[in-house]
Parts: structure tokens; sequence; C-alpha cells
């Protein structure tokens, strides 16, 4: 494929194989069907399965579930925020939410709803 001024490098694609397949190994989840697009240009990777068990392999065309649709539209946006060099994926999340600046926390994970404490960090 190599390098176009408008697609994807190899390096990049395998990079994002690298951590796709980083998730899938890890047993996280049991596979996975990524597509990428960028000024025309579209990637698919398909990796695992579609059980933990083991099943049928992830395929270009594996139907899923629709459900939390909104993450997609979100990543795109905060992706053409990256490309434009307006977001860093270290940012403090409050400076993009400001409702999140100082959060309370559950004391113990397991404790009641209301027993809470300011997080250590943000």
């Amino acid at each position: 494929m190599g390098q176009s001024n408008r697609g994807f490098s190899d390096t990049g694609l395998r990079r994002v194989r690298d951590v796709l397949a980083r998730h899938v190994d890890s047993g996280k989840i049991p596979g996975l069907v990524a597509l990428v697009s960028r000024y025309g240009e579209t990637h698919v990777e398909t990796l695992g399965t579609m059980r933990h068990d083991g099943g049928a392999p992830m395929r270009r065309d594996t139907i899923f579930r629709m459900a939390s649709t909104s993450k997609p539209v979100a990543v795109s946006a905060a992706m053409v925020l990256l490309d434009e060099c307006r977001l860093r994926l270290d940012d403090p999340v409050q400076e993009w939410l400001p409702e999140l600046a100082d959060r309370q926390v559950l004391r113990q994970a397991d404790g009641p709803l209301d027993d809470t404490v300011p997080a250590r960090r943000p």
C-alpha cells in the first residue's frame, strides 16, 4: 500500500492492528471488526472470533447488535480534533468537560453510594 498524501501508511495500519490485536490477545474481547477511513481511502481490520470460547472468526460482514452508538460519533469527532492538533489524548478531561472537575468517588468500590470522597487525581 505504501504512503500516500491522503490515505494511510503501512506503518500506521500495522500500529492500528497491533493495538487492536492486544485487546483480543488479552482475552478482554473475543474479536472485532474495525473500519478506518481517511480522505476516501478505507481500511477494514478483522481479528479474533465471535465468542470467547471460539466459534466463527470475525469477518468483514459480521453482524453486530447496535449498542452505545454515540461512541463512534464521539470518537470520530475526537479523531478530527486530534488530527487538527486541537486535542491531545493526555489533556486533563476537565478542560473539555468542566462538569467532571472536582469529582467525587466512592470510598470503597462496594460501599454505599453516598459514602464518597474527592478523587485523588483528575
